[in-house]
């Protein structure tokens, strides 16, 4: 490893540290706070030194240094999918590929912790992400009917799902928040890997829902976060690169 991807994985992981603070804040209605870091549990600031990505958190035993209180496993792991995910797009995508990758998975990651947390998507980072998108398009114009057919594809595919669990329940089966990430992923990867990618997120969903109901019993309403599956299947089927429909061929 040269010094070069040394230097991203550091400006990944600080970057990871910064989307750590997006998704304590923005929940709360206090992004633009002006405020430095601090324990969400005592409400102390945490000094420059105490907050290092990964370090800070190995060298304090994953505890608040005045309070003592354990510290979510939340932040290391942002911090460190944060420095993969940036190493990723420098080694593997040019410039303007890379930067939205970095892009869109750094909100899929952010999107992902908060709707674990509040079932909640925020609208402002589905905003964000279709932001960068659109000047992606910009960039590469030729591109623009794969991002509007994936994103019709998966909205339209996702939307017939949602009516027909819903009928079928009598409930309401998913949030509207899924829908508009779903429209996210369906522009980053096409019409067809976006079908790909919602299978995948329900295999995921699944296989969670099962190991909860082994643990703590079964309960059929028992509310899960659908973001999380569809933001990591989305990457998963991006990182991959599988061209179905040559594969089919």
């Amino acid at each position: 490893m040269g010094i070069y991807h040394f230097f991203v994985i550091l400006l990944g992981l600080a970057f990871g540290s910064f989307l750590n603070v997006i998704i304590y804040r923005l929940p709360e209605g206090i992004f633009f706070a002006n405020k430095r870091s601090y324990c969400p549990k005592c409400k102390s600031q945490i000094p420059i030194y105490r907050n290092i990505p990964l370090l800070s958190f190995s060298f304090q035993k994953g505890k608040c240094h005045s309070c003592k209180q354990s510290i979510s496993i939340q932040y290391p792991i942002t911090e460190f999918l944060s420095g993969l995910i940036w190493l990723w797009a420098f080694v593997h995508y040019g410039l303007a590929q890379g930067i939205l990758f970095i892009w869109i998975c750094s909100i899929l990651l952010a999107i992902s912790f908060i709707d674990l947390k509040t079932f909640i998507i925020p609208l402002p980072l589905v905003i964000c992400a279709i932001l960068g998108l659109v000047i992606y398009i910009f960039i590469h114009p030729h591109e623009w009917r794969v991002m509007f057919w994936g994103g019709v594809f998966g909205v339209s595919y996702l939307s017939l799902v949602f009516i027909l669990t819903s009928a079928i329940f009598k409930k309401q089966t998913m949030g509207f928040g899924d829908l508009q990430l779903v429209l996210i992923t369906g522009m980053w990867l096409g019409a067809v890997n976006v079908l790909l990618s919602i299978f995948l997120s329900s295999i995921l969903a699944l296989i969670m829902w099962i190991s909860i109901s082994i643990i703590k019993g079964i309960d059929k309403n028992r509310p899960l976060a659908f973001g999380p599956y569809l933001s990591i299947s989305a990457i998963i089927v991006y990182v991959i690169n599988i061209d179905i429909l040559q594969f089919l061929s």
